[in-house]
């Protein structure tokens, strides 16, 4: 079977997220500790210990962020191999490199609070044995997802 080779890599979305957490964390968090601890008698110092509950909701929202996560994810399907990793920390421990003809099916899922796509991809293994890995997208546009749903099925449609 010869197909159109796609590759689709959210490293660089991931980056930028990551980054933007960063900030934000020492914008809400670490800066304002700072403010209180060292500039006690300040305005700001005072409002923030006056107002506890804005500290409070920072905090929810940063464990919130830490709590959905940002992936670095790839997927490459070639001809012959579908290729898919997708982790937190940029490294490739969480990596599904089958054959076409392994694939048995696959569906994405979207959290309406999240900005990540989860892709399920169910195959099978040399002894017949179904397996379902999930992989995270961080930040998926609606043409990546179809570029992959239309692949994917292309390959489905061949292994039938």
């Amino acid at each position: 079977m010869s197909m159109k080779k796609i590759l689709i890599d959210t490293s660089s979305k991931a980056k930028s997220l990551n980054f933007f957490i960063l900030v934000f964390f020492l914008i809400t968090l670490i800066i304002p500790f700072v403010i209180i601890n060292f500039l006690e008698n300040s305005l700001v110092a005072v409002f923030l210990t006056s107002n506890t509950y804005i500290i409070l909701l920072l905090i929810l929202i940063n464990i919130i962020f830490l709590f959905l996560g940002c992936y670095y994810s790839q997927l490459k399907i070639d001809s012959y191999i579908i290729n898919i990793y997708s982790s937190r920390f940029n490294d490739k421990n969480n990596l599904l490199d089958i054959k076409h003809d392994m694939l048995n099916s696959f569906y994405f899922k979207k959290s309406f609070f999240s900005w990540n796509t989860i892709l399920y991809i169910n195959y099978v293994k040399k002894n017949n044995i179904n397996i379902t890995r999930k992989f995270f997208f961080t930040f998926l546009s609606l043409i990546e997802r179809e570029k992959i749903t239309n692949s994917l099925n292309k390959i489905l449609k061949y292994n039938e």
